[in-house]
């Protein structure tokens, strides 16, 4: 089968139009467990955490909210290791002048260049996995951290005789 150019860069595009999508949910997710975090924080005292029924539904929330933010930085931030001598990954074409990158550009075949935007549809196709695998688990630790969130605020609620706080 001959690959055209044409159908190689829709490819290349049609991967790369995947980065956007999860990066939005990055957003969403990001806010959620920051409004969790500080609804938290708003509502706890030093003092509450002496009652275990408060100590430990706190220490869960704080270890799945912090495995959370830090999936949700890995997935902004993957890994970009690659792209060696390709003129198309933009962390190897940053790297030349601009008149050698012109050169470079002038001188490639249709074969080569193909080649070259094909290992961008490979190498970004790992990186989308792996952004999605990350933004995966900031989901499952937002799910999981709900429970003991809820019942933090709970015995707080039931330990002050009052309601939640969402502002002081």
């Amino acid at each position: 089968m001959e690959l055209k150019l044409e159908a190689v860069e829709r490819q290349l595009d049609r991967v790369q139009s995947f980065m956007p999508r999860i990066d939005a949910r990055v957003s969403a997710m990001f806010a959620i467990v920051s409004a969790q975090i500080a609804i938290a924080a708003l509502n706890l005292e030093i003092d509450d955490l002496k009652a275990w029924w408060v100590a430990v539904p706190a220490v869960i929330f704080f270890f799945a909210a912090v495995f959370c933010v830090i999936s949700l930085y890995r997935c902004v931030h993957p890994n970009l290791v690659g792209g060696s001598n390709s003129l198309v990954f933009f962390g190897t074409v940053s790297k030349l002048r601009e008149a050698e990158y012109i050169d470079k550009m002038r001188a490639i075949s249709e074969d080569d260049y193909i080649k070259d935007i094909l290992g961008q549809v490979w190498r970004n196709s790992e990186i989308v996995a792996e952004k999605y695998k990350h933004l995966r688990a900031a989901g499952t630790a937002i799910m999981l951290s709900l429970l003991p969130w809820t019942m933090l605020l709970l015995a707080l609620s039931l330990g002050k005789w009052s309601l939640p706080l969402i502002n002081k």
